[in-house]
């Protein structure tokens, strides 16, 4: 009989974190579930040392580095679980990790997804994501990041799951066509929030799930490409016509601030603020196509999808300062 969660962990030259995160996972207090592990090409041995340490797992292995979600995605077609637990390897979870999240699943049919409490690796007193807030414009924050933990047990509504750890329906996984895949890396959390959000579904964030995580918010040209990228295609694949004119104002607003960021950075990230650009003309056939896959799985008007999302520009982290 299939387990009932696939823990899903996507490795890329990852020797440095293996160990801790799968020994963590295998010693939870909820035992129904498998764990696939999937190599996105490493080449620093830590695919063989996970297979001689850890033979019961289940291993998925890439000719080449498909990135964080279209790992997943690899790992997703050998998932027999109903639920689906993506984890970044870089982590270690506590041992009511994963039962504290099926648990309110089971209990709440309207949540499509659950987040965990995630504390700083290095520091476990401060939390580095309470799940995400989401700016209209497409942009993700890590909620609470560098406060205090205060021990809170009540699980909040929030506009996003944190991509270091949740747990998804798998059905609903599905539906949406998988993780997305052609995002790379980069905005895939704030991705699958959104289409979760669209199709009408609660995302949460449960504080007595807890994992550790080695979090840095380090940025360079080529992951502000990405994020500008990933962003605009999301706008431009799932706002109605309408809204997109009428937001026009807000979103050249939240551009003209990623240049003047890009100026301050150094002139290879305002090339690569305007390469992110100059790519959607590219890809226009493609977002195009995606747009109407997207569009099949709305059961909420954009006005309702905003309500669930915020106006509030977390400024330090924008600016990397903490």
């Amino acid at each position: 009989m299939p387990k009932r969660v696939s823990v899903i962990l996507v490795n890329y030259d990852g020797m440095p974190h293996l160990d801790a995160c799968i020994s963590s996972v295998l010693k939870q207090s909820y035992t129904d579930f498998e764990v696939i592990l999937v190599d996105n090409n490493s080449s620093d041995g830590s695919l063989e040392y996970a297979r001689s340490k850890f033979p019961h797992l289940t291993f998925v292995t890439n000719n080449e580095n498909l990135g964080y979600a279209g790992g997943i995605n690899s790992g997703l077609a050998h998932a027999g679980g109903e639920y689906v637990a993506p984890l970044n390897v870089d982590t270690e979870v506590a041992p009511d990790w994963l039962g504290a999240m099926v648990t309110f699943l089971d209990e709440h049919p309207q949540a499509g997804a659950v987040t965990p409490k995630v504390l700083l690796f290095g520091d476990r007193t401060k939390i580095n994501a309470l799940g995400l807030n989401i700016h209209i414009a497409g942009l993700g924050f890590c909620r609470g990041l560098g406060k205090k933990d205060d021990n809170s047990i009540i699980a909040e509504n929030v506009p996003g799951v944190s991509g270091c750890s949740y747990l998804v329906r798998h059905q609903l996984l599905e539906q949406m066509g998988g993780a997305p895949g052609w995002c790379f890396m980069g905005n895939d959390d704030v991705i699958v929030s959104w289409l979760l959000r669209l199709m009408g579904y609660e995302l949460y964030c449960l504080p007595e799930s807890v994992v550790f995580h080695k979090y840095s918010l380090k940025m360079n040209p080529e992951k502000l490409y990405r994020l500008e990228k990933n962003r605009h295609i999301l706008l431009l694949s799932t706002l109605k016509p309408l809204t997109l004119l009428v937001c026009l104002p807000v979103f050249l607003a939240i551009d003209f601030m990623i240049i003047t960021y890009g100026l301050v950075k150094g002139r290879s990230y305002v090339r690569a603020k305007f390469a992110a650009l100059a790519s959607l003309w590219r890809e226009r056939s493609d977002i195009r196509q995606r747009r109407g896959r997207y569009q099949l799985l709305r059961e909420v008007s954009d006005l309702a999808l905003f309500r669930r999302l915020n106006w509030n520009l977390a400024w330090a982290q924008l600016w990397g300062i903490r």
